[in-house]
């Protein structure tokens, strides 16, 4: 359940050991394992009937299956021994695949098993099937089994019989058989193959011929010697440019950022630099810049000691003059006007980087890598025409190898075998032995314990697939998490479902004490709570389809309500369908139909009564308890729609709100009619009522876009007739709210603030 248990400045605080927070994490939790263990609760019966069922079926036929025999027996497949020992005939009657990926004794499993073989067996041991017919070749091939012992030369031959006896003639007849097609095959191999060949050297000879000189003519012209060794050269080259293109391309980059940083800052160009820094090293420069240097440190302890106009200070500052105009002029005579280079870039100063030597050597270093980059980026041109051709070459050349090769193979063959082939036509050869025969079996198996497994799991397939069948057919919202998932309101309540008979109907009339009458208790606190400034005074109560319960949750909300002191006046404002006097006992008498019936030609008056004189409100109003006032529907009128949309229906709205402290309108189904649409215009709020395992989703849907898309105000949802298990799983601590209310009650201090869970 979800209940406030503090306000804090008009806020609702949702703290609750059967509360919000805690259901919402539980949420939060819930995996995909869970929902389906929930299926699978819900579903259990029919999904134990399919699995008995498919047991039981498996049972039954693993009980007609008759007990087999299996016998098996070896062929092992060996070289030609004769034509090695000969030195003739070798080859003739090998197994040789025709395809490098395919075994040879793959080929010879598919020989053992075919017709021919077969019927041979067959014919030999006089088989028949149960009917006394001859046993056909695909029947005898369904009890045969023939494989291949993997790492081997071996194949094994097995068959099931119900005849102990006869299941290893079989198997032994049938490789016999086998060895005997070898030979007689291998005979008529022979003389076949020397007739063809005779026939055949001469074409293939010449083919050859050709093959060759197509080959040669082709890799002259085009200057190939390996393509495959050229290609993948090429690649490596390629890879080695582009790298190299890459480094040296970084590099200059980096050193034409390092040169262009100098020149902005020396302001000289490469072939002024280098000649500025031969005039720093001519002996020349040296002594003006060393006498300079003199000069200045002179000048500077002189006018330590005397003025400005002191004539040793003048003397020096006339000689510091006369040196620098020295040293400008050398600077025009070998660089050029204009030019300003300071004192420091011409001295050479061991304990300092040389500025001038190191813009040079990085316009040398851009040069040399700009010349580096052309001669990297006409290599890789040159690679890429050559490895554009290539493809193209490889084909042609592996088509015209493809001739030689097969001219060659064929001619090669057929010269060294003719010679072998007329001498050992008549030589018998086979390359099969039996290394095992097939011997009596001991004990026979029946397969029943295999079948009872397959039924088993077969069995749990079936359920399982039933179970999400009937889940996929079934569209009802089944839990509570899945009401709330389509309607996104705050739960005011959980209402668990009533399995007592005896307490149908009110049970918080019938039985006020109970945990389910605290429940509803809790409710009316929650709406208390919902807007404590401007308390709700008229709630309109609604469903998505029939059936939800909520006649019955207005009927005990309102009960709950009087039961605390609080004037309540219930109306069954479901015309079409009225149900509050059966859920009171109250006979069908005048209801709300007649009020407002009579009451649409009445004309206002004087203090806001509307209603006529023939039939006020107080007469039409019965009282089945204290403090609560039953409205009930009436007898069904042909247009529900009119009256609830009427002035008559405003002006009862109106009176109710003066008299009564709390209004609930029990409305019909949203879905349904618009009724509820047009009620909702005189109410303060709208309380949905909804049950697990009766609304669907389409209908939830439904009713929520017509809510938004019409914007009243959804103050919250009931969740109505949860069943037990499935409440106290939401609700984790209903258990103990439900023992602590008891013993509470036991021990007589109960009253209706004792269990504010």
């Amino acid at each position: 359940m979800f209940y406030p248990t503090a306000i804090n400045n008009g806020q609702i605080e949702q703290k609750s050991s059967i509360g919000y927070g805690a259901l919402e994490q539980r949420e939060t939790t819930d995996i995909d394992l869970n929902k389906y263990l929930l299926k699978l609760k819900r579903r259990w019966k029919p999904a134990l009937v399919i699995f008995l069922i498919t047991v039981a079926i498996t049972s039954a036929l693993s009980s007609l299956l008759q007990k087999t025999y299996q016998a098996e027996g070896k062929l092992l497949f060996k070289p030609n021994n004769t034509a090695s020992l000969t030195g003739l005939g070798q080859g003739i009657g090998d197994l040789k695949p025709l395809l490098i990926n395919q075994s040879p004794l793959t080929t010879q499993k598919e020989v053992i098993t075919s017709t021919p073989i077969v019927q041979q067996t067959i014919d030999k041991l006089k088989l028949v099937d149960e009917q006394g017919e001859p046993l056909k070749p695909e029947n005898f091939k369904k009890n045969l089994d023939v494989k291949l012992i993997g790492g081997s030369d071996v194949i094994q031959l097995s068959y099931k019989h119900p005849d102990p006896y006869m299941v290893a003639d079989i198997v032994n007849t049938l490789m016999k058989s086998y060895i005997e097609g070898q030979i007689n095959n291998n005979q008529q191999e022979t003389v076949n193959a020397g007739k063809f060949i005779s026939e055949q050297l001469p074409q293939v000879e010449e083919t050859l011929a050709k093959a060759e000189s197509k080959l040669s003519q082709f890799r002259e012209a085009n200057n190939i010697v390996d393509l495959t060794k050229e290609a993948e050269t090429s690649v490596l080259e390629l890879a080695n440019l582009n790298r190299q293109i890459a480094i040296v391309g970084a590099e200059l980059q980096g050193v034409q950022a390092q040169a262009s940083t100098l020149q902005s800052q020396l302001g000289l160009n490469l072939q002024q630099a280098i000649a500025a820094n031969q005039l720093g090293q001519s002996p020349v420069i040296e002594a003006v810049l060393d006498e300079l240097a003199n000069v200045e440190r002179e000048l500077a302890e002189e006018r330590k000691r005397f003025r400005d106009n002191h004539p040793s200070i003048i003397s020096l500052e006339d000689k510091k003059s006369s040196l620098n105009q020295q040293l400008r002029g050398q600077i025009r005579a070998r660089i050029g006007e204009g030019v300003n280079i300071s004192e420091g870039l011409l001295r050479n100063n061991p304990n300092r980087e040389n500025q001038l030597e190191k813009f040079i050597a990085l316009e040398i270093e851009r040069l040399s890598l700009q010349r580096q980059l052309v001669s990297l980026d006409r290599s890789k041109q040159t690679y890429l025409q050559r490895v554009k051709q290539l493809p193209r070459l490889e084909k042609e050349e592996q088509e015209l190898l493809r001739e030689v090769a097969a001219a060659r193979t064929t001619y090669e063959t057929l010269l060294g075998s003719l010679q072998e082939v007329q001498i050992v036509q008549n030589q018998q050869a086979v390359n099969a032995q039996i290394i095992e025969p097939a011997e009596l079996p001991e004990r026979g198996s029946s397969g029943r314990l295999a079948l009872m497994v397959l039924g088993i799991l077969l069995g749990l397939l079936l359920s399982n697939m039933s179970v999400m069948l009937l889940e996929l057919q079934d569209q009802t919202l089944k839990t509570i998490a899945d009401i709330k998932e389509k309607l996104p309101y705050p739960v005011l309540g959980i209402i668990p479902q009533n399995t007592d008979e005896s307490s149908q109907g009110i049970v918080v009339q019938q039985q006020p004490d109970s945990f389910t009458s605290e429940l509803y208790r809790m409710i009316q606190s929650n709406l208390k709570f919902l807007n404590s400034d401007q308390p709700v005074q008229v709630i309109l109560m609604t469903s998505s389809v029939p059936e939800e319960g909520k006649s019955t949750v207005s009927a005990n909300v309102a009960a709950a309500i009087a039961q605390l002191g609080r004037r309540v006046l219930l109306i069954d404002g479901d015309l079409r369908n009225p149900s509050q006097h059966r859920l009171w006992n109250i006979s069908d008498r005048v209801g709300l139909k007649d009020i407002l019936t009579k009451s649409k030609q009445a004309s206002p008056v004087q203090g806001g009564e509307t209603l006529t004189h023939n039939l006020p409100l107080r007469e039409a109003i019965c009282q089945p308890m204290e403090k609560l006032d039953l409205l009930i529907g009436g007898a069904i009128p042909s247009n529900p729609l009119a009256l609830l949309d009427s002035e008559a229906m405003n002006n009862l709205i109106a009176q109710a709100r003066q008299e009564y402290d709390l209004v609930i309108i029990d409305a019909p189904p949203l879905p349904v009619t618009a009724d509820v649409l047009t009620l909702s215009n005189m109410v303060d709020g709208i309380l949905f009522v909804s049950r697990p395992g009766v609304v669907d989703r389409e209908s939830a849907a439904f009713a929520n876009e017509t809510l938004a898309l019409a914007k009243q105000r959804v103050m919250g949802m009931v969740i109505n007739g949860v069943k037990p298990n499935e409440f106290e799983r939401y609700s984790y601590h209903a258990k103990y709210a439900r023992r602590y209310f008891l013993r509470t009650k036991a021990s007589g201090t109960y009253s209706s603030e004792t269990v504010t869970i």
